[in-house]
């Protein structure tokens, strides 16, 4: 069973949701919006607020409210960030980066929907608002990045590469054409993809994360030495990045370098606990080959307390309680592996030899 597994979907279906940002607005020196840009910029959007709000508060422009109302989609404050983008656009109905950002917030409170079903209509606002901006200026390359992006996710594949084209034939971004391969992904043209993420990877080669995303479909592909070189990149440009030293574990367990991929996986768990639970079953994966069954079952304990439902990380504390020889724990976990994905053959196999 693949470790890089985890990823495929992730690639197939997640990353299309990628969003060029629409440009930002040069920042005034000390001023309360040049901190909020400063902070926001920084990846600190709870810092950022304060000096978002005081900055509206001092100065309520369109381009003050835009950065605000930036600011409260990363935090999930939808109703409060569309408010202040349609008030942007009635103060500055030529604000062209308020239209974007409008629609790429309907994006993101679709993506974060409990039922997305439900939520489609968000994005067929999305594209209202984007038709809006197309008549203020339709050479602004942004708006059929943030198309394409919403196309990708009413499936209307072929109309999302070509509005994504259009775009890079406006402004070629290396974001942009790391979009377009994560669609190529989902048409299931491998070579498109790769070939697309080459190119960004070149043109902004101290980006991580295009490091990560090149990376790892390198290594969906086969080519693990040539992923190995990228992520061991992506984790130099960006040693706080959990999810850099995930896929760096993921590579170098293909390489059945056992150390370095135990390294990876201690170090993605170590910064972010929770949010990678794969990463304790890599690590566990990883002390299975070192026969140390003990240990490896305490990480895929954690895994299947982070994601109980999920039927490979039960398997593997199934796996790990049957090289124990705990017979009675490996039952129980095979068993409600199998009932979350009855096809998962290895679950079968091991209560098979349980009998």
């Amino acid at each position: 069973m693949m470790r890089f597994w985890f990823f495929v979907l992730a690639l197939s279906v997640g990353t299309a949701v990628a969003q060029q940002n629409p440009t930002q607005p040069a920042p005034k020196p000390q001023t309360q919006a040049n901190l909020c840009l400063l902070l926001y910029e920084a990846g600190r959007p709870e810092a950022a607020l304060p000096a978002c709000e005081r900055a509206v508060k001092d100065a309520p422009s369109a381009e003050n409210l835009y950065l605000l109302a930036r600011v409260q989609s990363d935090l999930n404050r939808f109703t409060a960030a569309i408010e202040n983008l349609r008030r942007s656009i009635t103060l500055n109905s030529s604000y062209i980066q308020s239209y974007v950002a409008l629609a790429q917030v309907y994006v993101r409170q679709y993506l974060l929907s409990e039922n997305r079903e439900a939520s489609k209509g968000l994005l067929d606002q999305a594209l209202s608002v984007l038709r809006e901006a197309e008549r203020v200026n339709a050479k602004y390359a942004p708006i059929y990045a943030t198309r394409g992006t919403v196309l990708a996710y009413q499936n209307k594949l072929d109309q999302a590469v070509e509005s994504i084209n259009r775009s890079l034939a406006l402004k070629d971004e290396p974001v942009v054409r790391a979009l377009l391969a994560d669609i190529y992904i989902r048409q299931g043209k491998w070579d498109e993809a790769l070939k697309h993420y080459d190119e960004a990877v070149k043109a902004a080669p101290k980006n991580p994360s295009l490091r990560i995303k090149y990376g790892s479909l390198l290594l969906l592909r086969g080519n693990v030495d040539l992923a190995i070189e990228h992520l061991d990149q992506a984790v130099i440009l960006s040693p706080g990045n959990a999810e850099a030293w995930l896929r760096r574990g993921d590579a170098y367990y293909e390489k059945k370098d056992w150390q370095q991929a135990g390294v990876s996986y201690q170090q993605t768990v170590a910064l972010s606990p929770v949010r990678y639970p794969d990463a304790y079953i890599g690590l566990g994966q990883v002390l299975i080959e070192l026969k140390d069954y003990q240990k490896a079952r305490f990480n895929f304990t954690k895994a299947v307390a982070l994601e109980q439902n999920n039927p490979v990380y039960r398997y593997w504390l199934c796996r790990a309680n049957e090289l124990l020889g705990d017979k009675a724990g490996a039952k129980e976990q095979c068993e409600q592996a199998l009932k979350l994905r009855p096809d998962l053959k290895e679950a079968q196999e091991v209560l098979n030899r349980l009998k």
